[in-house]
This record gives C-alpha cells, sequence and structure tokens, in this order.
C-alpha cells in the first residue's frame, strides 16, 4: 500500500457494481457480506489468482491453524493509506458457539454472544499477532490438501488481536446461495476433497482459556522467599510532576489501576496532563507512557471510608513482552482463600541512577474483613479508630518479616492460583512498616461492575476452581470475659458523660448527620426504633457508630459499621407508633471493651421492678435547654410513669407495649429529645444494665413531654426468633466483666437533674385546659411487693412523710393520688367482681 505499483504484478480495476447483504443493518447483528463487481475481467497470474469458495456442506477442521492476510499495523495516528506490505498471520480457527464461550468469560453484557450462525472465530494462541484497523473484509483461509479455501471475511472484533478476543468472521459457506444469487457462472463453489470429523463447536472452551489464550497473570517472577526480586512484569508507577506518587497494576493494554487517593489532595492532580506511567521500571524495556483519561471512583470520600480506587488510560497501548504481562482481574463471584500467602507488589521510591529500581514483592498472608475489623477494633492494643467497610480486604506480614514491608497507595495485591496470578486488591491505607497491624486494601472482587462500566478490555478471568470455605471469623468477642450491661463507670451530671457509662449506645447516621439513636444487644445487631429507617430508604447511606461521644468533635475511640440489612418489626404501624422496632444487622463483628458492649435484654418478668432508669442520647433537654447546636451524648435519670396518660395532647392512640417515662425538675416534667433513646434500667444496685424500651416516633411528639417508648420484653421472642441464638449467647449477664474498672453505682448525689423516683404522677389531658398542673407524694414506702406508677400495695400499709393536701379543680384540672387510694381501688374491684 502507498507504493508505486509494478506493472508485472499489480492492477487496479475499477467497481461498476456493489451488491450489500439485504438483511444487514449492523455487523454485529451479522449478515455482514458484500459483493464487488469489477467492471472489467482481470487476467490470472502467478500473483492474481481467485480463492476456492467453500459449500454450504463444508465442514472446517476447528481448532486448525488458518491464515488471516492484511496491511502491516501503523502507529495510532498515522493515516492507513500509508506505505504497508502486506502480512500474513496464523490464526485458530473456531466455531461460533466456542468463540461465544470466550466472550462469555468477561462477564461483560456488551460483549456477551457477539458470534451468531453464520460466523465464525479466529484467534491468535499468544495474543501477539491477528487483524487489526483497515482488515475488516479481508480474507481467512484455510489450506486443506493443497488447496486453498476462503472460510470468510473479517468481520469485527473487540480490539486489535487481545487475549481472550477472538476476531468475528462473515463465514462464507453460509452464503452459497446468496452469493450464487448475483453472480454469474464464472464464480463456481468447490466441493470438499477431504473428510472432516472432527468440527466440534460447542460452549466448552476452558482448554482454549487455560492453555492458549488466557491473556493475563502469568508471571515467572520468583515466588520462593518471602521477599522476590522484581521485575513483576504488571506493576507500574505513577509519575505527577517527576515525582513519584503511587504504584498501580497492569489490567490490560490501555488501562491501570490504582487507588483514587493519588489524584485528591492539595499536592496532587487529577488531569491527564499532569501524569505519566512508568511501566518495567529498572529494565531494559522500561518505558513512559502519557495519561489519556483517569477515571475516579464517584463515591470516594476518603480511604478509610471505601471506594479507594481509579483507572487510568494509558495515551497509547502498552507493547507486551518478558517485562510488561497484565494481570488478571477477579469476577465478583471469586472466592477468596482467607489465610492463604500472597504477594504485596511495589516499590519504596528510593531511586537510582536508572530513574527507579525494579519493583519486589513482598510475601504477605490474607486476612478476610471480619477478622481484620477485629485486629482494628481490639481496644488493648493501642490500634487507631478504623473500621474495615465491604469493599475492604487486609494481609498482615508474616512473622519471619521484621523489616520487609512496603508502605505503596496502589499498589497490587497478587494471588497466585493455578498458576495464574489475580488481583485481589490495591493498596488503600495502613500504619506503614513500624506496626504490626494489617495492611488495607480495597478488594476488587467488589468492583467489577464498575471497571466493566469504566473499560471495555480489562482482563477478567473466571476461576477455573471453586475454592474451599471461607476461613474467615465472623465474630470477635465469643470468648469475651465480659458480659452484657455492665458499664464501667456510673452516671453522673447530665452533661458529664464519659466514654464507658453507656458502652452500648449507638448513633445511627445518615450522610454523616445523626438521624436516631440506638443500642447494641450483640456483636452485630442493634435495636433501633423502625421509624428511623423508612422502607423507601437505601441502607447503603446509613452507617452505624459506636463509642462515639460527640457528633461535632474528636471521637478518638469511634468504630463504624455498614448496615447489611433492617429488619423491622412485623407488626410496625406507621400511623399509631405500634411495634416502632427494628433490628439493624452490621457488616462484619466488633471487640467488646469497656466503651463498647451489649446491653442485656430483659427476659425475666422480675426484672420489672427497677429502681434506676436512665435515657441517654445526643438530645435537648426539653422544655428548659437553651443550647443551640449539637449536644455531646447526655443522659437523664427518669422514672417510668402511667403509660394510659404518656404522651402529646390530642388524638394518639395508646396500646399495649408502651411505656412512659420523664425526669421531675421544679415540677415540671423533662425529657431527653432524641429519636429513638434507649430506655435503660438497673433493677439492682451494682447489677448489670437492661434494656426496658426504645423511643418510638410518637415520642414526644411536637416538643411534648413526657413521650412514649416501646417496650423491649414483649418483643422478645420476635428478637430470638431473628438474630442466631449464637449472637445472643452473650446475653447471660451473671458473667463478670473483669479489668473493666467499675466503679461504685451508688447513684451520683450531684445530678443536675434531680429523679423523682417513689413519686406516684397521674396526668391527664385536656384540649380546653393544656396546661399540666402536678401535684406529687414522695417517698411513699411500700413494704412487700409493690409496683411504680399506679402503685398496688397488697395489704400493707403506707407511710406518707411529705406531701399537700389534696386539691380539685373544675374539668380535668390537677389530680393528686397517693399510694393509699389504688390499693383501695384494688380491694373494692375484688369486692366487686368477686
Amino acid at each position: 500500500m502507498g507504493y508505486t505499483p509494478e506493472e508485472s504484478s499489480a492492477v487496479t480495476v475499477m467497481p461498476i457494481r456493489i451488491v450489500i447483504h439485504n438483511s444487514y443493518t449492523n455487523y454485529v447483528e451479522g449478515h455482514d457480506i458484500a459483493l464487488v463487481e469489477l467492471s472489467q475481467p482481470v487476467s490470472f497470474t502467478r500473483f492474481i489468482s481467485p480463492i476456492c469458495l467453500p459449500e454450504s456442506t463444508h465442514r472446517f477442521h476447528f481448532r486448525s491453524t488458518c491464515y488471516v492476510t492484511g496491511l502491516e499495523d501503523v502507529p495510532e495516528g498515522v493515516p492507513l493509506d500509508s506505505k504497508r506490505s502486506l502480512q500474513k498471520v496464523a490464526q485458530t480457527l473456531i466455531g461460533w458457539r466456542t468463540c461465544n464461550c470466550i466472550y462469555n468469560t468477561h462477564m461483560r453484557p456488551e460483549v456477551s454472544n457477539p458470534a451468531k450462525p453464520g460466523m465464525s472465530c479466529i484467534l491468535d494462541t499468544i495474543g501477539a499477532k491477528g487483524p487489526c484497523l483497515g482488515d475488516s473484509g479481508g480474507p481467512v483461509v484455510c489450506n486443506e490438501d493443497g488447496v486453498w479455501f476462503l472460510t470468510g471475511a473479517i468481520s469485527f472484533s473487540q480490539g486489535c488481536h487481545l487475549k481472550d478476543n477472538p476476531t468475528i468472521v462473515t463465514s462464507a459457506s453460509f452464503y452459497q446461495d446468496w452469493i450464487k444469487q448475483y453472480t454469474d457462472s464464472s464464480v463456481t463453489f468447490t466441493p470438499q476433497s477431504i473428510n472432516v470429523t472432527d468440527d466440534v463447536d460447542n460452549d466448552t472452551c476452558s482448554d482454549l482459556l487455560s492453555n492458549l489464550t488466557s491473556g493475563c497473570g502469568f508471571s515467572d517472577i520468583d515466588t520462593l522467599g518471602s521477599v522476590s526480586p522484581g521485575p513483576w512484569p504488571w506493576q507500574v508507577d505513577l509519575w505527577n510532576d517527576d515525582r513519584r506518587v503511587c504504584g498501580g497494576a497492569l489490567i490490560s493494554t490501555n488501562w491501570v489501576i490504582t487507588a483514587a487517593q493519588c489524584f485528591i489532595g492539595p499536592d496532587s492532580s487529577d488531569s491527564p496532563s499532569d501524569w505519566s506511567v512508568t511501566m518495567a521500571s529498572g529494565t531494559p524495556a522500561m518505558r513512559q507512557f502519557a495519561v489519556q483519561k483517569i477515571s475516579i471512583h464517584g463515591s470516594f470520600i476518603t480511604p478509610e471510608q471505601g471506594n479507594n480506587v481509579a483507572l487510568v488510560r494509558l495515551s497509547t497501548p502498552a507493547q507486551l513482552g518478558a517485562y510488561t504481562q497484565p494481570i488478571c482481574v477477579p469476577q465478583a463471584s471469586h472466592k477468596i482463600l482467607y489465610n492463604s500467602s500472597c504477594w504485596f507488589i511495589g516499590n519504596d521510591g528510593h531511586e537510582t541512577d536508572d530513574q527507579m529500581q525494579t519493583s519486589r514483592g513482598v510475601k504477605m498472608d490474607v486476612v478476610g474483613p471480619n477478622q481484620c475489623n477485629c485486629i482494628y477494633s481490639n481496644p488493648n492494643s493501642g490500634n487507631p479508630s478504623v473500621s474495615i467497610l465491604p469493599g475492604m480486604i487486609c494481609a498482615t506480614r508474616q512473622e519471619n518479616m521484621a523489616g520487609q514491608c512496603l508502605s505503596d497507595f496502589g499498589g497490587p495485591l497478587a494471588c497466585k492460583e493455578n498458576k495464574t496470578w489475580f488481583l485481589v486488591g490495591v493498596q488503600s491505607f495502613g500504619e506503614g512498616c513500624n506496626t504490626s497491624l494489617p495492611e488495607v486494601f480495597t478488594d476488587l472482587t467488589q468492583y467489577e461492575d464498575w471497571i466493566l462500566r469504566e473499560t471495555r478490555d480489562a482482563f477478567f478471568r473466571s476461576q477455573l476452581n471453586t475454592q474451599l470455605a471461607e476461613l474467615d471469623t465472623d465474630r470477635c468477642s465469643f470468648n469475651s470475659p465480659r458480659a452484657c450491661g455492665r458499664s464501667a463507670t456510673s452516671p453522673g451530671p447530665v452533661d458529664e458523660v464519659t466514654d464507658k457509662t453507656w458502652p452500648w449506645q449507638v448513633s445511627l447516621r445518615l450522610y454523616d448527620s445523626h438521624v436516631c439513636s440506638g443500642v447494641l444487644i450483640a456483636e452485630t445487631w442493634l435495636l433501633v426504633a423502625a421509624h428511623c429507617i423508612p422502607r423507601y430508604s437505601s441502607i447503603g447511606e446509613y452507617t452505624v457508630s459506636l463509642s462515639r461521644q460527640r457528633q461535632n468533635g474528636p471521637n478518638p475511640r469511634e468504630v463504624t459499621r455498614k448496615i447489611k440489612r433492617v429488619v423491622p418489626h412485623p407488626g410496625y404501624n406507621t400511623k399509631t407508633g405500634e411495634n416502632d422496632l427494628a433490628l439493624v444487622e452490621m457488616f462484619y463483628g466488633i471487640t467488646f471493651s469497656d466503651y463498647i458492649l451489649p446491653i442485656c435484654l430483659p427476659q425475666d418478668q422480675s426484672l420489672l421492678l427497677p429502681t434506676r432508669c436512665w435515657v441517654s442520647g445526643w438530645g435537648k433537654l426539653y422544655p428548659s435547654d437553651s443550647i443551640s447546636s449539637s449536644p455531646p451524648l447526655r443522659h437523664l435519670e427518669v422514672s417510668l410513669l402511667d403509660a394510659k396518660n404518656c404522651g402529646a395532647q390530642g388524638n394518639i392512640t395508646q396500646s399495649g407495649g408502651q411505656q412512659c417515662a420523664a425526669a421531675k425538675r421544679d415540677n415540671t416534667l423533662t425529657c431527653l429529645m432524641d429519636s429513638s433513646a434507649p430506655l435503660v434500667c438497673q433493677p439492682k444496685s451494682g447489677g448489670p444494665w437492661f434494656l426496658y424500651g426504645m423511643a418510638n416516633q410518637r415520642s414526644p411528639p411536637k416538643n411534648s413531654c413526657p413521650g412514649n417508648f416501646t417496650e423491649v420484653m414483649p418483643i422478645l421472642p420476635w428478637i430470638q426468633e431473628m438474630v442466631p441464638s449464637k449472637d445472643l449467647s452473650y446475653l447471660a449477664s451473671s458473667t463478670p466483666m473483669p479489668d473493666a474498672g467499675q466503679n461504685d453505682s451508688v447513684p451520683s448525689t450531684n445530678t443536675s437533674v434531680p429523679p423523682f423516683l417513689h413519686s406516684t404522677t397521674l396526668i391527664l389531658h385536656s384540649a380546653s385546659t393544656p396546661d399540666i398542673n402536678v401535684t406529687t407524694k414522695t417517698d411513699v414506702s411500700c413494704s412487700g411487693a409493690h409496683t411504680e406508677d399506679g402503685v398496688t400495695c397488697a395489704g400493707h400499709p403506707t407511710t406518707n412523710t411529705t406531701g399537700t393536701s389534696p386539691t380539685m379543680g373544675s374539668g380535668a384540672g390537677s389530680v393528686w393520688w397517693n399510694r393509699s387510694t389504688p390499693c383501695l381501688l384494688l380491694l373494692l374491684s375484688l369486692v366487686l367482681c368477686c
């Protein structure tokens, strides 16, 4: 092409007619075939000769070697009509079903089943050569006993001779009748002279993938020791303004994958023109590439919040060779065998005379996310507050690796399976070489869909053999000596809550803003009000924070978890607020400590006579609180009131399973206003705390006080049905709590909001008299059995130590009711009915 033709060989002839198949609309839909009639016949010479056309019954020998001819490839940007010589390339012929089998291993909808009847395919067993731009329509020919037959015409492919990407060919034999319809008798079809029986074409292609065209993940690197020398052929270096910033991995001839944090921050840039990529550093094949495009995951904020992954498109395709090879990307179904040994590959950044030393690998043991969470949430190791989230995976250095480590953001974590290397993750964050804590990587099995959306030619590879069950402990505290409900410190003033006072307190957050309180009832289970997470909301937008004291400010011991699922109570009524409770299951376990511990659930009726009850949350005190900003975690000591007359003025429907609680302050009622705030009680001084209720959607409504709490005991059978028994096994409150540093459990004497335990109050609401006037009798004791609020003193005298005379106003005013009154009422009712 582009040369002056010699008269003895080259002939130029004009066409007079072009016939396109009448069913052709797009090459992807098939029928990609056309006939061109010449204006005059050509003379046959040893340079010009017709190819033999196969009949419709012709059977080609699949998996045999055939040839494709076309013009020499040119670099990108060079015109296709430049001087190029004719080339021939050996290719393996396969049927259309086998071709689809190979494409479907990519797990990409846009390239699934591209071949159809009337097509065949060719591929290079090595992936180094094949048809490219300008070769469409070119012939694919096979030699049968000295006779060359036209298998078909090149139709399309995903790229230029990529591995595991066959070129699709329009089969000539399939169109015998159509060709005869538009040509004269000079066009003949040659009968087949050999008998072909091994023309097997089915959806089995594993032999082609494993032995011939894997296209990724092969390396002869020495991995016998714990530290390997380079070069690792897929490891790359990312440079910004002559400064090496990150590592990465080559996943196709055009794309590199790395960490998103490389391109974020004041000292970095997300402009492609500021970046370059170096491959095969420190080797004779070292080459630098300009960057055409940078794709950062749209959900990335910080490495600790996950989604720390980015893709970099090279301006020109990488030339593959001994020092430059892509690594296989695992599919979402890939099972990682935790506790297996893999390699973290990178470059410690020390410059040499060759600009950059070769990469090296450090052998590491893969740790599952659950186990990694347990390590990072262990309060006795001085760990930073880090929560391993879905989409992360960890790896630890082996014991004999003292001083041998890497810290290379974006560096690949590669695991070898059946002689194939898979890219399990890219380095996200860690504590570097001065700690034994695991390094945290972005788990690429969780990002298959995103990678497929951003790039079309990444080398995804199916897992050839299914791994054994994942060896990842899903709990941290199975053998914990700490029992539920054992607070390490006693509650004090309302604004002096320590990080050990209520270790079960949880902040449910939406877009990093506090929505509701909740309580930890097991290592991976919370209890919250059902109205906190509406059914139409996406649970992926919520997070759970434990050991959080301040909504605005530092929380050094905070642990964050993502929500796995939400289970609302089946009887929850959004209108009345009945059964306003929901179970929330979190991803991964939590290590119990003084700062994080589950609350006990009251499974015994004898626990229904509490002596100390508290409400805790991140809300204001109504009606007296003047604080304007978000307060820290606070608590309020309260008394249980009569639930029949609790709640806002107006038309609130009361039903069973409701509780009422408030504190008295200067003859007014005080409430801590935080949605889903827990009500906890301590039946025995110095004993464990139990969860009695959760503030429901009516609590308190329209800034009224007191409000309603959904009782926990009636829904215990539902909790036990939904939460596995092994998860609730910690809740035996008799277990001691060593090393907890628990203080005495005597009530604090300087509580700023005094409780009014041992007082009885009946509150009546009327639309005509909205003000609440309360008169109480205090310090009334009952010897023997008794209950609070509507006290029953069965046959026992009462002692009135302080109080005022009863008063009655017109209408529904204030009512005084001392402890002797319900005793009389109960006695009268027994007489009347019995």
